[in-house]
């Protein structure tokens, strides 16, 4: 008998309201494993990678290729055609470096409770688990769109207590506690040591980490020495040796700064971009989203035009998700 399919809620609605001003791009965030928590009822732990299947994204307003007829007081009328909106979809890397950033992040989070309960007869929160706040130092803690029903009515997240983002607190070489949270991508955030708010977890793993050398020793040093050069019967076996031993001996990446560091590439890698078709709208293909969390980066040519933007998640194993552990 076919085992039978874990049912669950895949499709969350939002709505982004565009700039005020045309043509102004602005930043919008989701955080979907709290969102499926809330809509299935069922604790969707955010630590895991999240797969999208598509996301559609309708305009109220924005049609594109309409021509517009601005009449003026001087005879004669200008026209112009409006250009389509845009969307782009963000999320982290999924390179080894950030992922084992983030499970670092989270195997020290659990080791600071670990260690702060070893002698004390206490449990920990039934849900607790490491949570992510921000996906980039640009925004280390945005406040996360909500899913919305079909008449436009909030889904209900059982307040901030319902879904408390991970806490890092730790003393940090001063004489009192810092208490921070963590975002995957670019810096950290705040003065120093006692002043931090929230800590990059792919900057604090790559300063934390051993790296390769700028060069690694060559095979052969002297590429004109006779024995080298034994079976040389055209002149060239020097200049081949140095081409087999002095180039390429560098590492092909930079050697400091990791990729989702502060000074490499710190912002949201862009997984789905389109424009807005003659009717409004655009489909948006699938991609992976480490901790669930996405950025929507959107424009229009009509001042606070709304897009409705439509998240499918594949089916899965998961819980009836397609969410794989880290």
């Amino acid at each position: 008998m076919a085992k039978s399919k874990t049912p669950a809620v895949r499709h969350l609605r939002y709505e982004v309201v565009n700039s005020p001003e045309a043509n102004v791009e602005t930043s919008h965030y989701v955080d979907i494993a709290r969102d499926l928590s809330a809509i299935n009822r069922r604790m969707m732990p955010q630590d895991r990678m999240y797969y999208i299947s598509k996301i559609t994204v309708v305009s109220s307003n924005t049609i594109a290729g309409i021509t517009h007829e601005n009449a003026t007081p001087i005879p004669g009328s200008t026209v112009w055609t409006q250009n389509a909106g845009f969307i782009s979809v963000g999320v982290a890397p999924t390179s080894w470096a950030v992922i084992n950033a983030v499970k670092k992040g989270r195997e020290l989070y659990m080791k600071s409770l670990k260690d702060a309960m070893s002698s004390v007869e206490m449990k920990k929160g039934r849900y607790n688990h490491f949570k992510i706040r921000g996906l980039h130092a640009a925004a280390p803690s945005p406040t996360y769109l909500v899913p919305l029903d079909n008449g436009g009515n909030q889904l209900e997240l059982g307040g901030a207590a319902a879904w408390r983002y991970s806490n890092f607190i730790s003393p940090d070489g001063t004489t009192s506690v810092d208490s921070y949270t963590a975002h995957i991508l670019g810096g950290h955030v705040g003065s120093g040591p006692g002043a931090y708010t929230s800590v990059g977890l792919v900057e604090s793993y790559g300063n934390t980490r051993s790296t390769v050398n700028s060069s690694a020793p060559t095979p052969i040093q002297d590429t004109d020495d006779p024995l080298a050069n034994l079976m040389d019967d055209g002149t060239v076996v020097d200049e081949r040796l140095a081409e087999a031993t002095f180039n390429d001996d560098n590492p092909p990446y930079d050697l400091n700064e990791y990729p989702g560091s502060a000074g490499n590439m710190s912002r949201p890698l862009v997984v789905q971009h389109g424009t807005l078709g003659s009717d409004g709208r655009v489909t948006l293909g699938g991609f992976a989203a480490l901790h669930g969390l996405i950025e929507f980066e959107v424009k229009s040519p009509v001042p606070n035009d709304t897009y409705s933007i439509l998240v499918e998640l594949k089916e899965g194993s998961f819980k009836g998700i397609a969410a794989e552990a880290l």
